[in-house]
């Protein structure tokens, strides 16, 4: 490989000026010498390097010619960045095209296309540096600009390489890659190239992604007939991608290499994929490149890859000085206390009520939602989507409109996810009830609130979380809401977080088990929780339940767990009897001795879990009685919620359930009595199960779930 002058710390000819270098190309038909003097004021530094001819024509010499070219042009540009930092540090976007560092073109596309003139300070201090082709190590926080910090630089190296790249009509047909970004989500890198595309609209750029989710073939296909210059990728997809000798993709002209998010992607555990990539990379000694590696920390595990990826004259740019105000603490968080699961949903829809009540014009309501469990999420999302007023049908105008209900988790193939965080951008309203996918990196326009249902996995994951809102200068909201069985933990978990309670929501804690006088308002919020439950898949509700079990199972107090999550089978998913659990999963989780929890046997559905329908029941499981809905019109002998005016819950009566023998007894054995299967037309109507197909007895629950306006629920 021809290296006449190779960028980096060693080189001689990269610090000295080379615009007006005279090149000796050798003559043809003899094994050759090129040389060429370097100098910078009155010094002369006089490199030479050996051609051997392989070729006896002219080819060797025009190879020779081009490859110095390229070096000269690219010594000339640093030298010209070097310059030009030295009168001061660049704050405006057009000052990188005024001061020649940038293309034109670029700061065209910036400036007028996407409307940007002042840098933010991480762009400022970053861009500064990285210009100059000098390897950094930037710690910047989230939402700070980040992204267009490192891809300006990266995108000028591309067309540094290749000025015929500047024009929009030029299109390399071969795959190119002089640039690869990792990110740690397939989510973050698409957002990365969705903006290294709008960049280099108006270039020959060809922006490529690699993400897991999709099909391998797809990119490859477009990488062949589109030709790619910029790569953008996760760690897996990027590794197998480089890995497979049948794929032909390699990147011998890499000049730039990125890592966004470094402190997660080591906290995933993405370092042998990172070390595997470089090691399909071309070597630095044979093609130098610059590595950029952005990071919001920088602990020693961040510090052992810089070690391993950059030159030792690398550049530590800090944009985050001590004693500085974190993002996370320029937004007023609020803690809020729930009796339990069953008051999740009901405090989540007052608080998205009020948010949409309390709107203006300039930032309507917009929120993202996140809980700990993927299954939570859909189970979440499917239940805000049935919302519908008390006594309206599903062509009435939704409870929370003009929201839109978006959901997003790593079930989702990557089309779907996409799609979501694509819509959830250009929503001007919406909520968007999601698990951790969108917790890092990702940027949403105008969230006015991140609200957090249940405990996070650690500080860290809740500060990331917070971070989705107030981003810039624009204002937002933080909620946590967490049931009464997780204070302890979060105390222990989000010490030092300021966090401040707020009992404003009603119905946080509603005892849902008791009759109570309710104000309509909050009476209507849980009506409608449980009305949108009920049209759910027992199913989903099944494996939400089992979910929470391997979530929780930190807990010491696992009775107080299974309490919680009965207490919402019964009272707020109508169910007669708990989802059932496989007893090897009970077991391996640590609940074998944990009382009302009931084993899973085979049904009609198929290879799922029991959902506890209609088995024989003791005095201590759930009430045989009517379902534990919403029910108008009954008996006070009935155990279930009355509604009448105001008030809300059940009629006690003669009721024999209530109080602290409620849902499952609160002494004695908790087991349920499965000597016998019985015919029981009452609750939600189910009947023992046959073997039937399990389309037949999913639309003989549809049916037998159908609202009847006369008398609320139908009886099959």
């Amino acid at each position: 490989m021809f290296n006449a002058a190779r960028r980096g710390s060693a080189s001689v000819a990269r610090i000295v000026r080379t615009s007006s270098v005279p090149r000796c190309i050798p003559p043809p038909f003899s094994p050759s010498r090129a040389c060429y003097p370097c100098g910078s004021g009155s010094s002369v530094a006089v490199r030479t390097l050996s051609l051997t001819a392989t070729n006896p024509y002219q080819k060797p010499a025009q190879a020779g010619e081009a490859e110095l070219r390229d070096e000269v042009d690219i010594q000339q540009s640093n030298s010209q960045a070097r310059e030009a930092t030295q009168h001061g540090p660049v704050t405006r976007f057009q000052d990188l095209s005024d001061r020649s560092l940038v293309c034109k073109t670029l700061i065209r596309t910036i400036t007028t296309g996407m409307g940007l003139d002042t840098m933010t300070p991480v762009q400022s201090k970053t861009i500064n540096e990285t210009l100059k082709g000098i390897d950094v190590l930037a710690q910047a926080r989230t939402g700070t600009g980040k992204t267009l910090a490192f891809l300006i630089p990266v995108l000028q190296n591309i067309i540094n390489y290749d000025p015929n790249l500047e024009q929009r009509t030029f299109r390399r047909s071969p795959i190119d890659i002089r640039a690869i970004v990792i990110s740690p989500t397939r989510e973050l890198a698409e957002q990365i190239a969705v903006e290294a595309r709008k960049v280099t609209s108006n270039t020959g750029i060809v922006v490529q992604t690699a993400v897991g989710g999709t099909a391998k073939g797809m990119h490859m296909r477009q990488m062949r007939e589109q030709g790619c210059h910029l790569l953008v990728g996760t760690p897996g997809r990027l590794n197998d991608i480089l890995s497979d000798p049948r794929s032909q993709v390699r990147a011998p002209n890499l000049s730039a290499f990125v890592l966004d998010e470094a402190d997660r992607l080591l906290d995933a555990g993405f370092l042998p994929e990172i070390t595997n990539i470089q090691q399909q990379l071309p070597s630095r000694r044979d093609i130098d490149r610059q590595t950029l590696l952005f990071s919001a920390t920088v602990p020693d595990e961040v510090m052992q890859i810089v070690r391993e990826t950059m030159k030792p004259d690398f550049k530590f740019v800090r944009t985050v000085q001590k004693g500085e105000q974190q993002t996370h603490e320029k937004i007023p968080q609020k803690q809020v206390s729930v009796r339990g699961f069953a008051n999740f949903l009901p405090a989540l829809l007052e608080l998205c009520k009020r948010g949409l009540a309390s709107q203006d014009s300039a930032m309507p309501f917009k929120a993202i939602v996140y809980f700990g469990a993927t299954a939570e999420v859909i189970l979440a999302a499917q239940t805000f989507r049935n919302l519908k007023a008390p006594g309206s049908s599903v062509f009435h105008k939704h409870p929370l409109h003009p929201a839109r209900i978006i959901e997003i988790h790593a079930r989702l193939d990557q089309a779907s996810r996409t799609k979501a965080a694509d819509n959830f951008r250009r929503a001007e309203s919406a909520i968007l009830i999601s698990s951790d996918v969108t917790a890092r990196g990702m940027d949403f326009p105008n969230v006015t609130h991140v609200i957090q249902m249940g405990i996070p996995i650690s500080s860290d994951t809740y500060i990331h979380r917070i971070g989705r809102t107030g981003r810039g200068d624009k204002p937002g909201e933080g909620w946590l809401i967490l049931a009464d069985f997780e204070a302890q933990e979060a105390r222990y978990r989000l010490k030092k977080l300021p966090l401040v309670g707020d009992e404003s929501l009603e119905t946080a804690q509603v005892d849902m088990s008791q009759d109570a006088q309710l104000p309509e308002h909050v009476a209507t919020n849980l009506t409608q929780i449980v009305d949108a439950s009920r049209a759910i898949d027992p199913e989903r509700k099944s494996i939400a339940y089992t979910a929470n079990l391997g979530l929780y199972g930190w807990l010491p107090h696992k009775q107080d767990l299974v309490d919680s999550l009965n207490d919402r089978a019964k009272y707020c998913w109508a169910m007669e009897e708990p989802p059932s659990v496989p007893p090897g999963l009970l077991h391996k989780l640590g609940f074998s001795r944990v009382q009302g929890l009931a084993a899973s046997r085979r049904t009609s559905f198929g290879d799922v879990p029991d959902n506890g329908y209609q088995r024989g029941r003791s005095s201590r499981s759930f009430d045989n009685g009517p379902d534990n809905g919403y029910q108008r019109g009954r008996s006070s002998k009935d155990s279930n919620f009355e509604r009448r005016g105001n008030s809300y819950g059940r009629e006690r009566g003669n009721s024999d359930r209530g109080g602290p023998e409620r849902a499952f007894q609160r002494s004695g054995a908790r087991s349920y009595d499965r000597d016998s299967d019985h015919d029981n037309d009452r609750g939600l109507g189910f009947k023992p199960r046959r073997r039937e197909d399990s389309w037949e007895s999913t639309k003989r629950w549809m049916e037998s779930t159908d609202r009847d306006s006369s008398s609320g629920w139908r009886r099959g």
